[in-house]
């Protein structure tokens, strides 16, 4: 336990080490842009946010909650977190406000069932009554199908699709690829945001890995590594390929026949034999 506060400190002293070298030196000159972390709900878009955040002269300023006429008020520096469609005067808006757009993606599949079990845990949300009396795999055919409230796995897509067929510039991350390659992938971000910081990028990457986050500030706890599952925390198990744990042939079936072209055009499956 004590080599895990250690860690943590060290790691806490390197970061602050890092952002003064960069506010005494490249961030000088730099200017941040308002930045929005879009995409449907579960794929990631939590991660990138904190980790963007974590950059000297970015604040998180929250989730608009589709209250477009908001992005109107963003100022440089601020982060948005969004779960919004491209429309609706938000593509205007973007262009106007110079609004850097990082779209998170990831397999319905995986959302799926991440989106089931935070439902279940998150007693804010309008079906989280309901779903605590379902099982697992009644709620899970919720979440595929959708229901009145409840967007199913077409309108996740969909959200997506509209960003991927729009006009807006913007920079695509995979959740999949940015766990596999965390530094990779955060790295084409602050490039994308104009950033030259040596060091910068590793420190935050390593203070916002999964192992840390999932004890946040209470650094004495045992840290969980991913696929240690713990459902009552916003991050339930950090790993890819978690829905063939969950799905029965039922789940299948029904995905195919809702999303099922839709998991070949997103590029996570060759084929309607899965």
């Amino acid at each position: 336990m004590l080599r895990t506060i250690n860690s943590v400190l060290v790691e806490d002293a390197a970061y602050m080490y890092h952002r003064l070298k960069f506010r005494l030196g490249d961030g000088r000159r730099y200017r941040p842009a308002p930045v929005l972390v879009n995409g449907s709900p579960k794929t990631g878009t939590t991660w990138m946010l904190y980790m963007i955040a974590s950059i000297p002269g970015y604040t998180i300023v929250g989730n608009f909650d589709r209250n477009i006429e908001r992005y109107a008020s963003v100022q440089p520096g601020d982060v948005v977190h969004g779960h919004d469609w491209y429309k609706d005067g938000l593509p205007a808006l973007i262009a106007e406000k110079q609004i850097k757009v990082i779209l998170m993606i990831r397999d319905p599949r995986d959302q799926l069932v991440s989106r089931m079990f935070h439902i279940k845990r998150s007693a804010r949300h309008g079906w989280h009554e309901r779903f605590l009396e379902m099982g697992d795999d009644e709620a899970l055919m919720l979440c595929i199908e959708g229901r009145d409230d409840l967007p199913g796995m077409q309108a996740m897509i969909n959200l997506t699709r509209t960003w991927l067929d729009g006009e807006a510039p913007m920079i695509t991350i995979r959740y999949e690829a940015l766990l596999a390659e965390p530094l990779r992938h955060f790295q084409r971000v602050i490039k994308y945001l104009g950033i030259e910081g040596e060091g910068l990028a590793e420190i935050i990457v390593q203070r916002n890995r999964f192992e840390r986050q999932s004890v946040g500030w209470r650094i004495w706890q045992r840290q969980r590594q991913p696929g240690q599952e713990d459902a009552s925390s916003h991050l339930r198990k950090g790993i890819t390929g978690d829905w063939q744990n969950y799905l029965t042939e039922d789940h299948r079936q029904r995905i195919m026949e809702l999303v099922g072209e839709d998991l070949i055009w997103l590029g996570y499956e060759q084929s309607l034999e899965w």
